[in-house]
């Protein structure tokens, strides 16, 4: 194979990485593509060695081939545009695979005040205040989980009442915080304070280290079926994740009832939920009966203004 694709992968690594993005999966895919060429003796990437590298094992499910020709198109297309004569460009769509989107538990706040009193119940009493803590802030906030459990204390800043977050592919962000949920951290500090560092992980387990979200996620499923949260139609059972949902719909229910630009609202949440563009936020979006009538009412009052005018 020639040895100018292996430069040429190096350099579009090494620039994607610049740009921002964590290539560990892809870089593993791309070596292995490579050494699949290097072992056939061929010198350019074909549309039909990039099907076939992603259809070698017809037992893996049909987005696993997706992800796998992705990784090959993405790199021949950089590549044709180095030297058309070394790759042939690999047009998408040719593995149809579409994700199917999960549909979310949306949580009430009484659900949410059960769960949190219930996890205050654990047996072991850090542990119960870390989940506790977890639970509220991710459903005041609407951050993902792996986001908070990777915060250290150091990341609030409670009189401005503002938390720094690193959110994917690194990207740091500040998350604006309601006083309520600044109060009930700056309460968990003060538990905290005799486990940790003062500098350490914000939220920790029984042993004073980074709380482990496995075990907090495995906690929160019997938490769950402690409070009766059985699994809804069309859904599976509550996640933690599920809270950055209910967050997402909660936000567009107030902008409808409180007569805000709904398109600016939008906006505004991917930037908080750390998106790089709206398009992402949207698929959080749930149609609820709360947010079908806060739709409806805001129509209404259009329709009153305009027959008054």
């Amino acid at each position: 194979m020639s040895a100018g694709l292996r430069a040429a992968a190096r350099d579009y690594l090494s620039g994607r990485r610049a740009r921002g993005y964590r290539l560990a999966g892809r870089e593993w895919l791309l070596g292995a593509f490579l050494d699949g060429l290097a072992a056939r003796g061929a010198t350019r990437i074909t549309v039909a060695g990039a099907l076939a590298f992603a259809t070698a094992r017809p037992e893996t499910s049909r987005c696993w081939q997706a992800k796998r020709l992705a990784v090959v198109r993405e790199f021949a297309w950089y590549v044709h545009g180095i030297d058309p004569a070394a790759a042939e460009p690999i047009p998408a769509g040719l593995i149809n695979a579409r994700t199917a989107r999960r549909v979310p538990y949306l949580y009430s706040e009484e659900q949410i005040a059960r769960l949190m009193s219930a996890a205050a119940l654990l047996p072991a009493p850090m542990l119960a205040a870390s989940m506790q803590t977890l639970i509220g802030l991710l459903a005041s906030t609407g951050l993902r989980s792996g986001e908070a459990g990777a915060l250290d204390a150091g990341d609030l800043d409670a009189a401005a009442q503002l938390l720094t977050v690193t959110g994917k592919y690194g990207r740091i962000r500040l998350v604006a915080l309601h006083s309520t949920t600044v109060q009930a951290l700056t309460g968990y500090l003060r538990v905290r304070a005799g486990r940790a560092a003062p500098a350490g992980p914000l939220l920790i387990g029984e042993t004073g280290h980074r709380l482990n979200l496995t075990m907090a996620r495995n906690i929160f499923r019997s938490l769950t079926r402690q409070c009766g949260l059985a699994p809804q139609p069309g859904c599976g059972a509550p996640r933690l994740h599920d809270f950055r949902h209910r967050f997402a719909v909660n936000t567009l229910i107030d902008a409808h009832r409180q007569g805000r630009d709904v398109d600016a609202c939008i906006a505004v949440l991917a930037t908080h939920l750390g998106h790089v563009s709206p398009v992402h936020t949207y698929w959080y979006l749930t149609v609820t009966p709360e947010l079908a009538d806060a739709v409806s009412e805001r129509v209404a009052l259009y329709y009153q203004k305009g027959r008054r005018q």
